[in-house]
């Protein structure tokens, strides 16, 4: 059979969703029941502080410039211990791609910090055209991205359009201010849309259709949890500023001293801001959680299906101490927090599989050529970011 090439990356017709069959849909054996098959993640803390503490230290070295080796050697080795039915992943990026988004940035920054300098009203212009700029930027990341992502020497690949991704960062961005943020929650949607239903792995598409009830459900569930914590904060800052009023007025000025309201003042701002970054933690990663399960509940590649079964308390929980740690030892356990939240999630996500084997039905959606066939990567691909 001979495939027609269209201007369009995407063809939505049945023939490019599924393998060709010598027979007919009604002679086809009926497929087994979706069965999950686990992705696992093999990393170490000892490799991967090693690895990190080199990234670091040559970072600083070159002031920076060393920053698209350091994230190459990440993700090679984050990709290389993650493993799907015996297999890893591979991340194929060379670090002079990575450097062309870093410089494109760069030359944005020091352009901006020099209108600053020269006047004031001329940071705007700046800001104006990164945010025109910032979708096309979004664009070849995400092309970048999955090209340079493979599976057993299977590419993906990213098909969403220019036009597509001006819409979705820009033009919906943009009524933000006119819903007073009530679009925020289709906004998300719509990005995640964007990058999950253009993806491509092999010869098959990779679907994914959300309800943005879903989004709402979960924004506006946090919103009014968040909107009762902090009158319950506000009645409490106001409760204890009441008690320590009424305390130092019935209290001698010997009682307490100078440096004992000092040191009481910093512990109370200590324990004041750890609770803020504890609340903020379990208010982001919780609803990342939520929103991320669904997701994947939504989202499929051919015959195969994904799911995450990632509890909210204990990831919320590992969250939430990994963020301390790392703060409190200086950074230093961030390699640590890292592999212990990629384990968590590789634990609990899984591939949907019939009769929970990979075998004959996921070769049929990897027929391509390989990834190491393929051309080298674009040179007018990068990744963008700092």
């Amino acid at each position: 059979m001979e495939s027609n090439e269209s201007e369009s990356p995407r063809d939505p017709s049945p023939q490019d969703a599924v393998p060709s069959r010598s027979f007919s849909d009604e002679t086809a054996p009926p497929l087994p029941p979706l069965q999950p098959v686990g992705f696992s993640f093999t990393g170490d803390t000892g490799e991967y502080f090693r690895i990190w503490i080199v990234n670091v230290l040559l970072s600083i070295i070159t002031l920076g410039f060393y920053w698209p080796w350091a994230i190459v050697r990440t993700r090679r080795y984050f990709y290389s211990n993650t493993h799907l039915g015996g297999h890893s992943f591979d991340y194929l990026a060379k670090p002079k791609n990575l450097l062309i988004g870093y410089l494109v940035v760069l030359v944005f920054f020091a352009i901006y910090l020099l209108a600053g300098v020269f006047n004031p009203l001329f940071v705007y212009p700046v800001i104006l055209v990164y945010g025109i700029a910032a979708p096309w930027m979004i664009y070849k990341a995400f092309r970048f991205r999955a090209k340079n992502t493979a599976y057993r020497n299977v590419r993906f690949k990213f098909c969403g359009n220019l036009n597509d991704s001006y819409v979705t960062f820009l033009a919906w961005a943009a009524l933000i201010p006119f819903t007073l943020g009530f679009i925020l929650p289709y906004w998300e949607m719509k990005k995640k849309e964007y990058f999950f239903d253009n993806l491509q792995f092999g010869k098959t598409f990779l679907n994914f259709k959300p309800k943005a009830a879903e989004y709402y459900k979960y924004y506006l569930l946090f919103f009014a949890v968040g909107m009762g914590l902090y009158f319950v904060l506000i009645f409490i800052v106001i409760g204890a500023a009441a008690i320590f009023g009424a305390t130092a007025n019935t209290t001698t000025p010997d009682a307490l001293p100078e440096e004992g309201l000092a040191i009481l003042m910093i512990v109370g701002a200590v324990i004041g801001y750890v609770i803020l970054i504890i609340v903020g933690v379990i208010f982001q990663k919780g609803l990342w959680l939520l929103i991320f399960n669904y997701n994947m509940s939504v989202w499929t590649l051919g015959k195969f299906g994904f799911e995450s079964k990632m509890k909210f308390a204990k990831y919320v929980g590992i969250a939430v101490t990994n963020v301390l740690a790392s703060i409190f030892s200086l950074g230093l356990l961030i390699p640590w927090a890292k592999v212990r939240i990629t384990k968590y999630k590789m634990e609990n996500l899984f591939l949907l599989a019939p009769g929970g084997k990979l075998g004959e039905h996921f070769e049929a959606e990897m027929e391509e050529e390989g990834a190491f066939g393929e051309a080298a990567t674009d040179f007018m691909d990068f990744e963008v970011g700092l």
